[in-house]
């Protein structure tokens, strides 16, 4: 019954989705405090972005900084700035992705 009909329908969104985190997020905005500025982060703990964590920030693929997370929460996450590349600043849609260490 089943060998020869096709299925014909909507394919759920998660379907096509990766089983892992991105480990990555857009960067949505930097708010200037007294202090530092915070960089806010369009995702968080579902991406894999957790507290003490490092983030690389690049554009393109050029490398702007590099930032540690302070706060993460499901979808939204913060850090401040450790370090930018001379003349850089971090800017929203440059994207953080953890830095991760690779052994050969």
């Amino acid at each position: 019954m089943f060998a020869g009909s096709a299925v014909h329908g909507e394919v759920p969104a998660f379907v096509k989705e990766s089983l892992y985190s991105p480990n990555a997020a857009t960067v949505a905005m930097v708010t200037p405090t007294l202090a530092a500025d915070i960089v806010i982060l369009d995702g968080g703990l579902e991406q894999g972005i957790r507290l003490g964590m490092v983030c690389r920030v690049t554009r393109g693929l050029q490398s702007v900084g590099e930032l540690i997370i302070i706060e993460s929460r499901s979808d939204q996450s913060a850090g401040l700035i450790l370090e930018l590349v001379k003349d850089s600043t971090i800017q929203a849609g440059d994207i953080a992705r953890i830095k991760t260490i690779q052994n050969s």
